[in-house]
């Protein structure tokens, strides 16, 4: 989820139809220039070079895990789908998940990982970042960043359609491991838990981290200077 606040100024964002590598390109209405998510910046028009801020609000996920989660959840349907919003029982992206299919047979030039790889990807002042599933302990990892520790968490049976969660510590704190979970620690002091259900920690000095999950060929051909942690 980006804000629609981008330098000074409020824009209305919509699909704009086009790809870039395999990756959503929108269109905003004031500009009509056109932005790309998977480098986080306006590509063309009068807008070009002006950056996307990711914020808070949005998850990956199943419709059967929110459920668990938030029983009581308003679905806003359409159609008056209303109780039937279940899971596609065809699984419509089953095969392109499962297989090494490529969207249209578009394939990384970066051949350090492989063409769908399963990764973290982010920007980091103005650097491009990924992190490979693989480099993953079971239920997370660490990694220094400018001289702070990222914690990405993930289990090594969430599927694709549940995003890592990432955050960063506080400079001169770290995350470690306790039980199932993590702890955030400050000097000798435990500041903040991780809630393993909720994916989240009890204090916002555990910082939340913005980036999202996706495949190698798409994250590289559009950064091609991304550097891989955990490799």
């Amino acid at each position: 989820m980006y804000s629609r606040e981008i330098g000074g100024k409020t824009y209305t964002f919509e699909p704009s139809g086009g790809l870039l590598n395999a990756s959503l390109v929108m269109q905003d209405k004031e500009t009509d220039s056109y932005w790309s998510i998977i480098n986080e910046e306006a590509i063309h028009g009068a807008a070009k070079g002006q950056r996307l801020e990711q914020i808070p609000g949005s998850e990956k996920t199943t419709w059967g895990d929110w459920k668990r989660r938030y029983p009581h959840t308003k679905v806003l349907s359409v159609r008056h789908r209303g109780q039937r919003f279940e899971h596609d029982p065809r699984e419509g992206y089953a095969t392109y998940f499962r297989s090494d299919e490529t969207f249209r047979g578009i394939v990384a030039k970066d051949k350090r990982l492989d063409n769908k790889d399963l990764l973290f990807s982010f920007h980091h002042d103005g650097k491009p970042y990924a992190v490979p599933f693989k480099a993953f302990d079971d239920g997370g990892a660490t990694f220094d960043l400018g001289g702070r520790q990222l914690l990405l968490y993930r289990r090594q049976d969430d599927s694709f359609y549940r995003s890592t969660v990432a955050f960063l510590a506080p400079e001169g704190a770290t995350f470690k491991r306790r039980d199932d979970g993590w702890v955030l620690v400050e000097g000798d002091r435990v500041t903040a838990r991780f809630d393993p259900e909720t994916r989240t920690f009890d204090n916002p000095a555990a910082e939340v981290f913005h980036g999202f999950d996706t495949y190698w060929y798409i994250w590289s051909l559009t950064n091609p200077k991304t550097e891989i942690l955990g490799r």
